[in-house]
């Protein structure tokens, strides 16, 4: 049976299975195989166990690790979700010129490896911003669910006024909510950037077909690399071949070399669309395919791994390994910035399971290369005292798994009061709403009742707002509620980071 002509099957299977782990990537669903794809994804386990983390989930990494060297690239062709979508919406022809350009290109996915291993091993994770998987979570995350968000109340709004709808729309709602439907609407900054360099992605293929899958993509590369000692994969029958070039016009990854007789296993997906055009049958799938592969020459090598170690010296010893301002909060479980930055993938997960939208995708608060990784951002939201769903979900243990008793004692920051603003000791009256909302058990705000003139000159009784800062967790959830107008009157700031291994849990 020829499996190649179910190809899109496969490719919708899982893309449909990709957004069914997604969508359930809710609190208080949360749980670590709904990220299946990404711990299935080989670069983001090897960085991981690089870095010290081992997960047994990463099994499932082995398994597409082992794939290329039997079937080549075909996780790329039949399983990538990031694949589909720009095979999907790309061109389906290519441009065959034999220009500079493409030659370059050809060289790319080796070099591009050479970077990502460099920087692996300098502890910088900035390239897994790149990688597909991690790429197309970000991007459903902090754009197409909050779409989803406000396309699915707009459609609710517009049913409910039809009388005899109101019961089936409530119905519906009550299933989504928490999944499609959130208790405030999602919302994420950097939410454009995020959907300019998925667009980027995508345009590159109108220049070339799937150019960012066949020279750009670093998981591409990686398989690639072990692709080129794959067992099976394209074979041509040479007495039959009449060489009219139909299969390299079609071949979605400009894997065909040798006037259509050889072929670069580094790149061949097995869609075997080749094989559909070609008007003798002469290719088919077998063992021991004709290589015609690029080896990069010693210059080169020298070169890129030159700049590779001069990148990954300057990343590891940027201002961004230093001590952060008091704006950068990383969620508990990740206060071990160092660690935090070699092992993140900025795939979003984290974010799209938190149910209080307070994780956010940072731009320079980290400086350079911590862009897009998830810190708290109160002004969205805060952090919520019976949750622990991002240390779950977490891919590569950049946010360590705490359980809730030991999350609750995580210290990620401590609140500070704005005498200037803080309704008390501006307005004279009484204001509640931090002490009240407080979750710690023994609270970590309390009341200073004061004597003082008001405006007036009449002695009056105040309340006033103080932190007891050994108490307080940081969680946020006084600033967000906040009453005072424009900006909190109490703000949490980061305080010294406190190892996540080093909480003990109450007895």
């Amino acid at each position: 049976m020829k499996i190649y002509r179910y190809r899109t099957y496969f490719q919708i299977f899982f893309l449909l299975l990709f957004f069914v782990f997604l969508t359930l990537t809710v609190w208080p669903l949360g749980q670590v195989y709904l990220g299946a794809f990404l711990l299935a994804n080989p670069l983001i386990a090897m960085n991981s166990l690089i870095n010290g983390v081992w997960k047994w989930e990463m099994l499932l990494a082995l398994f597409f690790l082992i794939l290329p060297l039997f079937l080549g690239r075909a996780f790329c062709g039949y399983v990538c979700p990031m694949g589909f979508i720009i095979d999907l919406l790309g061109p389906k022809r290519q441009n065959l010129s034999k220009t500079r350009s493409r030659e370059f290109l050809i060289k790319l996915p080796i070099y591009i490896l050479i970077a990502c291993i460099g920087l692996m091993l300098f502890g910088s994770a900035l390239y897994l911003i790149f990688d597909p998987l991690s790429l197309f979570t970000r991007t459903s995350t902090v754009v197409v669910y909050p779409f989803l968000d406000i396309a699915t109340r707009l459609a609710g709004d517009i049913l409910y006024l039809i009388r005899p709808l109101q019961g089936m729309v409530d119905a519906v709602t009550n299933i989504l909510s928490g999944v499609f439907i959130f208790q405030k609407p999602l919302s994420y900054q950097l939410q454009f950037l995020v959907l300019i360099m998925f667009l980027i992605v995508l345009g590159l293929s109108f220049w070339t077909r799937r150019l960012w899958c066949r020279h750009l993509c670093p998981l591409g590369a990686l398989l690639g690399f072990l692709s080129r000692f794959s067992l099976f994969g394209r074979v041509v029958d040479e007495s039959r071949c009449i060489k009219c070039l139909k299969c390299e016009s079609v071949c979605p990854l400009d894997s065909i070399r040798e006037d259509g007789l050889g072929t670069d296993k580094s790149r061949c997906q097995l869609s075997f669309e080749c094989a559909e055009v070609c008007p003798e049958n002469a290719i088919s799938f077998g063992l021991k395919p004709r290589k015609a592969i690029y080896n990069p020459s010693r210059r080169a090598f020298l070169t890129v791994t030159g700049i590779t170690i001069l990148s990954g010296f300057f990343l590891s010893t940027s201002i961004s390994r230093k001590e952060q301002d008091f704006n950068l909060i990383r969620p508990p479980g990740g206060q071990d910035e160092n660690m935090f930055l070699a092992l993140c993938c900025r795939c979003g997960q984290c974010m799209k399971v938190c149910p209080t939208n307070v994780l956010q995708p940072s731009l320079l608060a980290a400086g350079l290369e911590g862009i897009l990784t998830p810190q708290m951002n109160y002004d969205y939201g805060y952090c919520d005292w019976s949750c622990n769903e991002c240390g779950k979900v977490c891919p590569t243990g950049a946010i360590e798994y705490l359980p809730l008793i030991k999350k609750r004692e995580a210290q990620i920051g401590r609140a500070y009061i704005d005498r200037n603003r803080c309704i008390p000791w501006t307005d004279f009256k009484n204001c509640l709403v931090c002490e009240e909302l407080c979750p710690i058990p023994d609270k970590a705000i309390f009341f200073e009742e004061v004597k003082v003139k008001n405006p007036e000159g009449k002695k009056i009784t105040i309340k006033r707002p103080q932190v007891i800062s050994e108490r307080c967790i940081g969680c946020g959830i006084c600033q967000f509620n906040c009453p005072v107008s424009y900006q909190s009157a109490i703000t949490v700031r980061a305080t010294r980071k406190i190892p996540a291994a080093s909480l003990r849990a109450k007895p």
